[in-house]
């Protein structure tokens, strides 16, 4: 929530700086309030940004609220995994302390 998030004050341009050093990439553009800010951020990491496909980005005002809803879908392919044999771990019948339990 950084109420400024549309002006150039000196706080706004420090924490979008932090953020790209973090590699962070802010996805919501317009205001997200009532009063014409952006006060909802939602970031995506650069390690992320290219196996992800942001779509359908729609802000919602709300009746019981000064905040906007919103909504976005995230798609990206499963990333691959190798088939791996299960594991199963077990304790010698004779180690079992049924007291312990």
């Amino acid at each position: 929530n950084l109420p400024s998030a549309g002006e150039a004050s000196g706080e706004v341009r420090e924490f979008k700086a932090s953020m790209t050093a973090l590699d962070l990439t802010q996805v919501i553009q317009g205001p997200t309030h009532r009063g014409g800010n952006t006060l909802d951020l939602v970031f995506v990491s650069g390690q992320c940004r290219n196996d992800l496909d942001i779509e359908n980005i729609v802000t919602t005002p709300l009746s019981w609220s000064d905040h906007f809803l919103l909504r976005l879908d995230f798609l990206t392919a499963l990333p691959h995994r190798r088939e791996a044999d299960q594991t199963i771990w077990y304790r010698p019948r004779r180690l079992m302390e049924p007291e312990r339990f």
